[in-house]
């Protein structure tokens, strides 16, 4: 086996879950060369089948405020007046929506594009993609940064499709956060960790 290809497979060996990100995030030309990366080679004529948007800590209201089925960032640095019904339920779904896209230093939207005009189904072109993350994954993992996956229902599919800008084609499957793992939030080290236990067969 190659060096290089076993020096990946030990980081990714050493690999472990980080439940805390710091504010860190790539730089543009770094993210962008791991997206590039994920997608791979262009080897024939076939579509991507995915894109990426990009939303960092200075953009995390604006991602909120979609989520939670808001045009516009609500404006929270003054008197909050009495609010009833509704607008208590929007309210609290965009605190809980900022907390949630403010992860880490980026967050990479994960847009699938169906292809009708391809012979395969919408649910296998789905799969294939969905198989980005974990490259994406394991793509970051090896140049030092964490990552957490996250899928969530939006407040208001009509306003997140806007924000996206998706067309009838498009729809998001998931978000990846992106940034260093928090100290605390990981062991030290691993890499004298034993293996997981993983049962293998063969038929």
């Amino acid at each position: 086996m190659a060096a290089m290809s076993t020096t990946l497979l030990r980081i990714l060996a050493q690999r472990r879950p980080a439940s805390l990100l710091s504010q860190e995030a790539p730089r543009q030309e770094e993210l962008e060369a791991v997206l590039r990366a994920a997608a791979g080679a262009k080897y024939d004529e076939r579509p991507t089948g995915w894109r990426a948007v990009v939303t960092t800590r200075p953009s995390a209201p604006l991602l909120a405020a979609a989520m939670a089925g808001l045009a516009s960032v609500p404006n929270l640095t003054g008197p909050v007046p009495r609010l009833k019904g509704k607008k208590i339920r929007v309210l609290a779904a965009y605190r809980g929506s900022l907390s949630w896209a403010s992860r880490g230093g980026a967050a990479i939207a994960i847009v699938f594009r169906h292809h009708p005009e391809l012979e395969e189904s919408k649910k296998v072109q789905r799969g294939e993609v969905s198989a980005a993350r974990g490259v994406l994954e394991a793509a970051f993992y090896a140049q030092g940064w964490a990552t957490i996956w996250s899928q969530r229902e939006p407040y208001d599919r009509e306003i997140l499709r806007s924000f996206y800008d998706l067309d009838e084609h498009e729809e998001v499957l998931g978000w990846l956060f992106v940034g260093r793992a928090a100290p605390d939030s990981v062991p030290s080290r691993a890499i004298n960790l034993p293996p997981r236990d993983l049962g293998i067969s063969y038929i």
